[in-house]
């Protein structure tokens, strides 16, 4: 900054900072407060300087007709330094009654009294944060006074406008056909899919999750997270879309972890067919101690050694050992204890191929990385299943998809795009 200017701020501000001097944390906050001021000063004072979207008498409506000019209109926005007034110019058709605000549709303002930086920063501690710990944490940041209900519906447009272009983007696909093209493919990709449950107003409800991964030039885990509140096809065709993004087409090797479920089988068969097909580790290994814990009680060492046996040839790929074993089991219980060796029984005999354990370890392959169950919780429990909480299918949808936008690093595309104003 130039030395000029700063000398003759300390000047104007010197009683206030001599009484701090000596103590850094109070003049910082001294500081920041007068850049707040002077920020919004600078700010007030450029909008007032421009044209705010005057274009001449008369602009042409979509109509074909013409959009007569009215005058400025002013609107109060709230900025990350404070409230502002801005003189807009206003349109109006007198043949359709259409109306237009060239300003905010050009400055990315939305229908909220909140600037563009303002709301990004709100929505950057709202995906991880409940509306009211945003707002808490804007005025403690920023020293502004948002509204939990003003983030809310802030989160709830952006959102949905990210939900609105993956529909779009999945819409032209069916139109034109055109894949998108990686554009660095890794030689081996990862899918992994999984679903969770959402407390919405009505009941729980089914997010399903997936997550593509790989690794990038530099040996580092890349992850791009897709979730959505959708039925199974709809959800495979937005997982496949964004697989195709990141190198499903170009990728030598396709892996995909699941846990088997029908509708997961059913979507990796639809569009993910060259992929070799793994039951998640964990999962699998799930069911044998929901099966150990039935038989002998949870947290008894007989279900822990029980489980350990199994797991051992499980690991080891001995499937065929394991079936016989629980078959044999099978004859000798009756009641809940046989109702659960043989679910534990179907369940490995319809997975069998999937379990080859000791191959897919032998070829670098990972088994369960735990990365889409790891998504479920990361993705969509911290933000959407903390204490209390209870959503609408429209807050719960844009939450998450906001969410998964930050975390896929997408941020600064999103609102270059300037989603308030869409």
């Amino acid at each position: 900054m130039d030395t000029k200017i700063l000398q003759e701020l300390e000047e104007a501000y010197h009683e206030e900072l001599n009484l701090v001097r000596g103590n850094l944390g109070a003049l910082e906050a001294v500081v920041e407060q007068k850049m707040r001021l002077l920020g919004c000063g600078l700010l007030q004072h450029i909008v007032q300087q421009q044209a705010n979207g005057y274009q001449g008498g008369s602009i042409v409506c979509k109509c074909g007709g013409q959009m007569k000019f009215m005058g400025h209109r002013s609107k109060d926005i709230h900025s990350l330094f404070g409230w502002i007034r801005i003189k807009r110019a206003y349109y109006h058709c007198p043949h359709c009654g259409a109306s237009l605000v060239p300003y905010d549709v050009a400055s990315g303002l939305g229908t909220e009294q909140i600037s563009p930086g303002l709301a990004k920063s709100c929505c950057t501690l709202a995906v991880d944060d409940s509306f009211e710990q945003a707002s808490r944490k804007i005025e403690e940041l920023f020293g502004q006074q948002v509204s939990d209900d003003t983030i809310e519906r802030v989160v709830h447009k952006v959102g949905s406008v990210i939900s609105q272009q993956q529909d779009r983007d999945l819409s032209n696909f069916f139109d034109d056909r055109s894949i998108p093209e990686a554009k660095s493919p890794p030689e081996r990709l990862y899918v992994a899919v999984d679903g969770t449950t959402v407390h919405e107003s009505d009941a729980w409800h089914e997010v399903k999750m997936g997550t593509i991964y790989w690794e990038n030039d530099r040996q580092e885990r890349v992850d791009c997270y897709v979730g959505r509140f959708d039925n199974s096809a709809g959800f495979g065709w937005h997982l496949w879309l964004q697989a195709c993004r990141c190198g499903l087409r170009e990728a030598m090797e396709l892996v995909f972890l699941g846990d088997g479920a029908p509708w997961i089988r059913n979507q990796q068969r639809r569009h993910f067919g060259r992929a070799t097909f793994i039951i998640d580790w964990y999962h699998a290994l799930g069911h044998i101690w929901d099966c150990g814990k039935v038989l002998f009680g949870e947290g008894t060492e007989a279900t822990e050694k029980w489980v350990k046996k199994r797991e051992s040839w499980l690991w080891a790929g001995q499937t065929r050992r394991l079936l016989k074993d629980l078959q044999k089991q099978c004859e000798q219980h009756r009641g809940r204890n046989r109702e659960e060796l043989a679910k534990l029984y179907k369940y490995i005999q319809d997975n069998e191929q999937e379990m080859r354990y000791d191959v897919f370890r032998a070829k670098g392959y990972d088994i369960g990385s735990g990365s889409v169950e790891g998504a479920c919780k990361h993705v969509v429990g911290k933000r959407l299943k903390q204490s209390g909480m209870i959503w609408s299918r429209a807050g719960s949808s844009a939450t998450l998809a906001l969410r998964i936008t930050w975390l896929n690093k997408k941020w600064d595309e999103l609102w270059s795009q300037k989603p308030l104003a869409a």
